[in-house]
């Protein structure tokens, strides 16, 4: 008998076949019983066959918990903070609660179906997408390291989401948010989301040496972002498009000098010790802004008058909607709202550009009772 083979007290046959590496770089080995010489013999060749053509699964008794930890280790650590975040949040919220304690053999398709229905019934959003991706890489990883033969992820069905329609700010609320009687940081702020068409970030990121006022622009370099309420300024994100000039209207940069009138520290949006905003001082802040406009408005505290869907954004949608109608071409427009697709401009244009179709109608209207 070979001396690989080793006679069990039970009269079985054992031996060792190289699986796979260790996380530590050491061989990884799989132990198979026989009764015989020749069925063990058989069922090593069946072995190294499976791990020839990658069928074989190293560890049987790993869990979806185990394997999701080690996941995130392995391939997510060099991701962004943001990124990480939320794929640890899915794994950490909506994942290991439900399937953690299963071993990842035992992980059927209806298993990891039913995390995302479940979502679901609570509401599609961003999350359950989310949720499902980090599924299809986990899974999809645990088949490319033998863990498991089949992705269960594979065939996840994800639920379409209803993206929220954008608009931008009527010509009356535009007026009086203008006329409303903010302090000057806060007016300062809505001026630059909405005649430079900054992202929240952007304009929180701001620095007074990023303000050429005998130039004229304002450029846009880097944006803020915060990790657990604590505030950092990082480079524009991956792609160069985020880099740009951004030419003031005089409105923007008059608020803007009077500001920088009374300045002390080098953030054009500081908090009151002129330090970077934390994000729950930022809330403070716009919660502020909010109230201000409601009463703007005409409304009170028990009287909101201002709609829900007044935030950051809607003030830099209703920049691209000024470019639209000011006749800006959309290469342009990309450069200057720092697409890095043209094809997220083309949809703003494409939809404004169906509204103007639809106004011919009323047009039509008034030509027909003046010739009546």
């Amino acid at each position: 008998m070979p001396p690989k083979y080793k006679k069990r007290p039970d009269g079985r046959y054992s031996t060792h076949v190289t699986v796979g590496i260790k996380p530590d770089g050491k061989p990884l080995r799989k132990t198979i019983y026989a009764k015989t010489i020749r069925e063990l013999e058989d069922k090593s060749a069946e072995l190294r066959h499976q791990v020839s053509t990658g069928t074989v699964v190293t560890d049987e008794n790993t869990t979806v918990s185990e394997w999701a930890s080690q996941w995130l280790k392995t391939y997510k650590t060099g991701v962004g903070r943001g990124t990480y975040e939320m794929y640890e949040k899915a794994v950490r919220v909506h994942i290991i609660p439900s399937i953690g304690h299963m071993r990842l053999k035992d992980v059927k398709p209806f298993h990891l179906q039913s995390i995302i229905n479940s979502m679901r019934d609570r509401g599609i959003t961003r999350v359950t997408e989310q949720t499902a991706l980090t599924l299809k890489q986990i899974f999809k990883r645990a088949v490319e390291n033998n863990l498991i033969v089949k992705n269960s992820a594979e065939l996840i069905e994800i639920p379409k989401r209803q993206k929220p329609k954008k608009r931008a700010l009527t010509d009356e609320e535009k007026k009086c948010f203008e006329s409303a009687d903010l302090d000057i940081k806060s007016k300062a702020f809505l001026f630059t989301l909405l005649y430079a068409g900054l992202r929240r970030g952007e304009a929180l990121g701001l620095m007074w040496d990023d303000i050429d006022f005998e130039g004229n622009a304002i450029s846009v370099s880097k944006t803020w972002v915060t990790h657990k309420n604590k505030p950092e300024i990082k480079p524009v994100p991956k792609s160069e498009s985020g880099n740009r000039n951004i030419p003031m209207p005089s409105k923007l940069r008059e608020i803007l000098k009077e500001l920088a009138s009374d300045a002390k520290q080098p953030y054009v949006f500081a908090s009151e010790n002129d330090e970077l905003m934390s994000l729950s001082f930022f809330r403070a802040f716009w919660d502020k802004i909010r109230k201000q406009l409601n009463t703007s408005m005409g409304g009170d505290s028990k009287n909101q008058k201002i709609p829900k869907d007044i935030t950051p954004h809607i003030f830099r949608h209703s920049y691209a909607t000024m470019l639209f109608y000011a006749g800006v071409d959309v290469k342009t427009a990309q450069y200057l709202l720092g697409h890095s697709s043209i094809t997220v401009t083309m949809e703003i244009y494409t939809h404004l550009d169906k509204s103007k179709i639809f106004a011919v109608a009323d047009k039509l209207d008034g030509l027909i009772a003046s010739s009546q």
